[in-house]
């Protein structure tokens, strides 16, 4: 159910509230099943080092850097990170958040 909504999405905001809500639900053992996936529709082209981060993106970044069992044994996360060219680091992505603020 998830891909289809993936593929029927116009864009990341749309898939924001069902993202937002799966967060509870997620750790880095489902990382392929749910929040990869996702993670990947928010990045659709990638992230460029320095980019702006849009409301939704940084949202989400957001709600994954707070949840504990997302990053517990990173190395069945780095890989979806790497993709779209995010560190996989808790704290590098926290930082990132830091230094933006949600732009409209």
């Amino acid at each position: 159910m998830l891909a289809t909504a993936i593929d029927r999405a116009h864009d990341f905001e749309e898939l924001l509230p069902a993202a937002l809500a799966s967060v509870p639900f997620c750790s880095n053992l489902t990382i392929a099943e749910d929040w990869g996936p996702l993670l990947a529709a928010a990045f659709p082209s990638g992230y460029e080092q320095g980019a702006k981060l849009t409301p939704a993106q940084h949202r989400y970044l957001d709600a994954l850097a707070d949840r504990d069992v997302c990053w517990r044994y990173t190395h069945l996360v780095t890989s979806w990170f790497d993709d779209v060219g995010l560190p996989a680091d808790r704290n590098a992505i926290r930082a990132l958040l830091a230094g933006q603020r949600p732009h409209q």
